[in-house]
């Protein structure tokens, strides 16, 4: 197999563990709040000039180190 082929093999399989990891009920929240998006409140929200409160520095910090995980994790060769 190719090293391109084990690749595609490798991405495929780390989609598929955080769809698992996830599951139907995280995707179904995903969905039920895609359906049920408001445009008035998107555009409040998108024309706001700031958080009404500010996240505490540990989820921010911990938030920052999940992102970027999935980023690594998604991007890396």
């Amino acid at each position: 197999m190719s090293e391109r082929a084990k690749q595609r093999e490798r991405t495929q399989q780390s989609r598929g563990g955080l769809d698992a990891r996830r599951g139907a009920t995280f995707w179904d929240g995903v969905e039920r709040e895609i359906e049920a998006l408001d445009v008035a409140d998107f555009a409040l929200f998108m024309g706001a000039d700031r958080l009404p409160f500010e996240p505490r520095p540990a989820f921010a910090h911990a938030l920052s180190d999940c992102l970027a995980s999935l980023v690594r994790s998604r991007w890396s060769n």
